[in-house]
């Protein structure tokens, strides 16, 4: 803390022409940081649950946000609860999910109450697949042991004789009051919410994907833009309010210094997260520049912020979102233009406004694009033109209304008028995210990019020359030239290359790829939970951008269960697919035929196949149907409808067989199906209802693979089939265990984990 303090101090002190002077903040500020960083993962360590366990404890709640379909609740200084035999961590993540019978327990805590909880805890574990971050060590930065939910809703209570000194609890009431309220008027209130309050939860996955698609995800991040017009809003009011207080000298001083002060509660009220924390120091250093009346260097303020966030928050370095924001922020401040002589004169007006806000987008753009494709795998050009409408459109109108919005439902009684001025508020909302959704559908996929450590650092190289040029249409074509070399550029070579299979880590749920040298095939995605986890865009997505996959020839849906099929939405939306082979009779299912429309409406041709339908060759690849079969399929279970493919790929082959069970199994015995193959992905994720002793040796395989969590209720892959592996002599691989699971086909055959 001491370092972080004198860091920062030494920053404030620093001349150019003392350039060893912030050469030490630097220094002292990232030992600061450093020390933090280690005391977090130290504290993540100290009663790190070995295996899942239930406990009671008393905590003290740091933040509680809604979204996802439930409340994320984060608690610190946790302690075992007396007669607590269990030991457990310091700092733990609540999340329970909302049934639809009206707030929970959990979700009506607030920052800095004490509760007492009983919970079911496990060590945080994160999905290990290419393409997607640690999520269990971004945890672990930030000191959190274990993740858990509660027992039961009556087991969460508070412990108010508990609680010391909290002077922002007003402030926390009001903003989760303000925002249920305006959660209460539909999309359109959450819209307002997230803009006013930073309570981004209200909107769903859908929504934010069409956000990032139209690269305006930065509109809903409560930043820069906002604290502006909050802080010019109230100096305005403020110093025009003092021309009629006779005894102040200094207006202007005096009205800054409200402004300053009037910011800085919203940033609290806003949740002040890391853009908001860094807008807010940017923020004060202008002020007290204008205060002393002396100039601020260009870059000062953000070498400030940065210094700042160093110290005390050493895990935001690991964040993509803070660390688009800094880019962002530096090439808007090093990049004000200066225009040619004679140029700026002859611009004046709407033209002018237009080309400050292209210039303002292809900046951001340019310097977010290499974080972008590096961690979100995607780049999106079509920001540069969505920023044209929804900045001034965001800062002029729905801006102002949010705020109001904001301040109405947190302190205006409830009353028919009240409602119906909310409702008309929310009602821009409204207006904004249905053109936000025609604009969305009509806008192409993002760039697909992931591209390898030599291109991101070459277009870091090509950023300064964007932020150097002097012209808006040369800092546009720079813009496009980093985007365009961004998603051209190869990814990083992950062995082993293809020809291989990768079975994905979904957890419960299956997806794997099949990537030949001239053709790629993607059987099933994981599951996706309305407005909730979508495995299909957090990880399927992503690890086929960094498994170099640009385009699929054949999507399969083996079945209709949520953890197979839900995924794939997201993967028809992000990747290019030319097919879609579902089961026969899968048009039958609405689940099934939903996801077939939204193929359709993507230019995907959707096709039923089974036993009996032909071989085909597809690129390298050669894939062969063998179940379902055509007739008498509507009598059969869910499981045993499910799509079975034998592939073969560079003189290997493989068999996917969805979730079929025993009897299924038995009859494909039976029916002489040509079932050889090295690699068996075991049906049903290991049940103990699949994986008979006669269909493993009739498979005779070399290498079996369970997809499932390390922890589950299920309990798979069942120990009675792991058992039936080992004696059948296969080699098991298990997800939850190992990760992702990529398999070499030539010119050997050979496996890793991804763990």
């Amino acid at each position: 803390m001491l370092a972080g303090l004198g860091a920062v101090a030494l920053a404030l002190a620093a001349r150019r022409r003392h350039a060893i002077v912030a050469l030490l903040a630097l220094a002292l500020s990232g030992c600061a940081g450093a020390l933090a960083l280690a005391a977090r993962l130290e504290l993540a360590a100290h009663a790190r649950p070995a295996a899942p366990l239930e406990a009671s404890f008393d905590a003290t709640v740091v933040s509680s946000a809604h979204g996802h379909g439930g409340v994320e609740v984060e608690v610190a200084d946790a302690v075992a609860a007396p007669g607590e035999t269990a030991r457990v961590p310091a700092r733990i993540q609540l999340r329970e999910r909302d049934t639809g019978t009206g707030a929970t327990p959990l979700g009506s805590v607030l920052a800095g109450d004490r509760v007492r909880v009983r919970a079911r805890l496990r060590a945080p574990e994160g999905r290990a697949n290419p393409g997607v971050g640690d999520r269990a060590r971004d945890l672990a930065r930030r000191g959190i042991g274990a993740r858990g939910a509660p027992s039961h809703p009556d087991l969460v209570v508070r412990l108010p004789d508990q609680e010391g000194a909290r002077p922002l609890a007003e402030l926390h009431a009001f903003r989760a009051a303000a925002s249920q309220r305006l959660l209460g008027h539909g999309e359109g209130g959450a819209l307002l919410a997230a803009l006013a309050l930073g309570d981004r939860g209200g909107l769903g996955t859908a929504r934010r994907e069409q956000f990032r698609l139209l690269g305006l995800t930065h509109l809903l991040s409560v930043s820069g833009l906002h604290l502006v017009l909050v802080g010019a809003l109230l100096y305005g009011i403020a110093r025009h309010a003092l021309r009629f207080a006779p005894l102040v000298a200094d207006r202007r001083r005096t009205a800054l210094a409200i402004a300053v002060l009037a910011a800085t509660g919203y940033a609290l009220l806003a949740g002040f997260e890391v853009p908001v924390r860094r807008s807010l120091v940017l923020l004060v250093a202008l002020a007290a520049s204008v205060w002393l009346r002396r100039p601020v260097r260009r870059g000062a303020p953000l070498a400030l912020a940065a210094l700042w966030i160093l110290a005390f928050e050493p895990e935001a370095l690991f964040d993509a979102g803070a660390q688009m924001s800094f880019l962002a922020s530096g090439a808007l401040i090093f990049g004000m233009r200066r225009a040619p002589a004679g140029d700026g004169a002859a611009r004046s007006g709407l033209r002018a406004g237009l080309l400050d806000l292209l210039d303002t987008s292809a900046l951001a753009t340019a310097a977010t694009a290499p974080v972008a494709a590096a961690v979100i795998g995607s780049v999106s050009p079509w920001g540069l033109v969505a920023n044209l409408v929804a900045v001034p459109w965001t800062g002029f109108v729905l801006m102002p209304i949010s705020l109001g919005a904001g301040l109405l439902a947190g302190m205006a009684p409830e009353t028919a008028v009240i409602r119906l001025v909310l409702r008309a508020m929310s009602a821009a909302g409204s207006f904004s995210l249905d053109a936000l959704a025609i604009a969305a559908r009509a806008t192409p996929p993002s760039w697909t990019a992931r591209p390898a450590l030599p291109f991101v650092l070459a277009s870091l190289v090509a950023l300064v020359f964007a932020v150097r040029a002097t012209r808006v249409s040369r800092r546009v074509a720079w813009t496009l030239a980093i985007l365009a070399a961004l998603a051209l550029a190869p990814p990083p070579s992950i062995e082993p290359l293809p020809p291989r299979v990768v079975y994905l880590d979904v957890g419960q749920g299956d997806a794997t790829l099949v990537q030949g040298t001239h053709a790629a095939m993607l059987v099933d995605a994981g599951t996706a939970l309305p407005d909730g986890v979508d495995m299909g865009a957090s990880v399927v997505v992503p690890a086929l951008r960094a498994l170099g996959v640009r385009r699929l020839a054949i999507a399969v849906a083996t079945h209709e269960d949520l953890d197979h099929r839900g995924g794939l939405a997201s993967v028809l939306r992000a990747i290019p697919t030319e097919r879609l082979w579902l089961p026969f009779g899968a048009l039958r299912e609405p689940a099934l035929a939903a996801l077939a429309a939204e193929a359709r409406g993507r230019g995907v041709r959707v096709e039923e196949r089974g036993a009996g339908s032909p071989r085909e060759a597809i690129g390298d690849l050669l894939v062969a149907p063998l179940w379902p079969p055509p007739a008498e399929s509507a009598s059969r279970s869910q499981n045993d409808r499910s799509l079975a493919l034998r592939i073969e790929l560079a003189g290997r082959s493989l068999l996917l067989l969805g979730d079929l069970e025993t009897p299924a199994e038995a009859e494909l015995v039976a029916s002489r199906a040509p079932l050889r193959a090295e690699l068996l992905k075991l049906s049903h994720h290991g049940s103990r209802t699949s994986s008979s002793a006669v269909f493993l040796d009739a498979v005779g395989g070399m290498v079996a693979v369970a997809s499932a969590p390390r922890w589950s209720r299920f309990g798979m892959p069942h120990p009675e089939v792991a058992q039936r592996v080992h004696d059948a002599g296969y080699a098991l691989w298990w997800t939850g265990r190992d990760g992702a699971v990529l398999v070499s086909l030539a010119p050997r055959l050979w496996v890793r984990g991804w763990r």
